[in-house]
């Protein structure tokens, strides 16, 4: 946030991409309160009167206000990146950049050996639209926070805030490809070890 005179300008990020990771940063800052913290877990992403004060002042910060399409959308990926961060450690953010979605959704916190979220979770995630789709991420990132695990927000926001058309056909692909390599990477990787084992 920027201050021009009286004026406090939103952060500036050329992309949604870029606004997504600073976001999931500053939600893990040592300065962010616990408080607000705790309220952006509690919301409810489709409801808009139950959107807590702190959504809003991270939306003016931010520039997330724009059509109420947007805005639930970035209701929810807030709302999600809260559940994902962290309160201690070195590692809080929700945000790693090196993890595609897709291959922390097989990974989960067991290495990969076998899938965290089952394949069939993936397809009905995938699918869903609107209310399901909302509960479902929700569910999704409380599952992974409770364990520790990051992944890219920048590429969850993509799938968050483009529910339909080519972007969304993009974000969907990208998930389902890195998903099932992380799946055949493990398969893989069993199977070597097996041959090792006989041998």
């Amino acid at each position: 946030m920027k201050r021009m005179g009286n004026m406090t300008q939103p952060d500036q990020h050329s992309t949604d991409s870029e606004r997504a990771s600073a976001i999931a940063r500053y939600l893990a800052a040592e300065h962010f309160p616990r408080g607000d913290l705790a309220a952006l877990r509690r919301m409810a992403p489709g409801a808009p009167d139950a959107r807590a004060p702190a959504f809003y002042r991270i939306a003016a910060r931010f520039d997330l206000f724009g059509s109420p399409e947007r805005e639930r959308a970035w209701t929810l990926a807030v709302h999600g990146m809260a559940l994902m961060t962290r309160t201690a450690g070195p590692e809080r953010s929700a945000h790693n950049p090196r993890v595609a979605v897709g291959r922390a959704l097989y990974r989960g916190d067991r290495g990969g050996e076998r899938a965290f979220y089952s394949a069939d979770r993936l397809d009905r995630l995938l699918a869903a639209r609107g209310d399901p789709f909302e509960s479902l991420v929700s569910r999704l990132c409380r599952t992974l926070g409770r364990v520790g695990v990051s992944f890219d927000w920048g590429e969850m926001a993509m799938f968050i805030l483009a529910p339909d058309g080519p972007r969304a056909d993009v974000a969907r692909g990208r998930i389902a490809a890195n998903y099932y390599g992380a799946e055949a990477y493990a398969e893989a990787q069993a199977s070597s070890e097996d041959k090792e084992t006989a041998a």
